[in-house]
């Protein structure tokens, strides 16, 4: 794994308001919850106890691969990391059916700019699709591979998908969808921003402690 792709030095680390800090806070309580030592939690996701320190403090910008991993042995949903739940109880019928526009969880993805935007609702949902934005020249890092698929519409720009190897440009309107299993990317070469609609059914397997 690429951690120094991850690592951001934000001048907002400190305020906690931040995505990365809300992020690892939640993190932290999750692990806990589940009386996981940083260790343990490392050894079963396969993310560096170091990495995870950083999370956990706010100081790295964790990618969505990262995340998974995460949640993944953690046994919640990808969309845990992002909202806060305790306060306000159970995750109601609605919210588990429905995401509202203003109400989109909206985050950085590393140190290249690239950011994405949670469609799915709340709740447990082996279904993930998201808005992802890709400036100029820039290239998705650390994503998700494992059982599964993952597809993709194109709404904006102009962008190239990697797929075992072999790499297809996709104009506006495009879609796509591949075996997930495959080593893949997504990249924008051109100089104007993209954005792609990003679909993903992933099935990993549950940690064993």
């Amino acid at each position: 794994m690429n951690e120094s792709k991850e690592t951001a030095a934000n001048a907002g680390a400190n305020n906690e308001d931040s995505a990365e800090v809300s992020i690892g806070r939640r993190l932290r309580r999750m692990r806990k919850d589940k009386a996981l030592t940083v260790a343990a939690l490392a050894e079963a996701s396969s993310v560096s106890a170091g990495m995870i320190s950083q999370i956990e403090r706010g100081l790295s910008n964790p990618s969505i691969g990262t995340l998974e991993r995460l949640r993944a042995v953690l046994g919640i949903p990808l969309t845990a990391f992002f909202e806060d739940r305790e306060p306000a109880g159970p995750t109601s019928p609605t919210e588990e059916r429905v995401r509202r526009a203003d109400q989109r969880p909206f985050f950085q993805v590393g140190v290249n700019g690239m950011s994405k935007e949670l469609l799915s609702p709340s709740g447990e949902h082996d279904l993930q699709f998201m808005v992802i934005n890709i400036p100029p020249h820039t290239r998705s890092h650390e994503v998700m591979i494992g059982e599964g698929e993952k597809a993709g519409l194109v709404l904006e720009g102009r962008l190239s998908l990697i797929v075992a190897g072999e790499t297809t440009a996709l104009e506006l309107g495009d879609s796509f969808q591949f075996d997930s299993r495959k080593a893949h990317g997504i990249a924008n070469e051109s100089d104007e921003s993209a954005r792609v609609l990003w679909i993903m059914h992933t099935r990993p397997q549950p940690a064993q402690f």
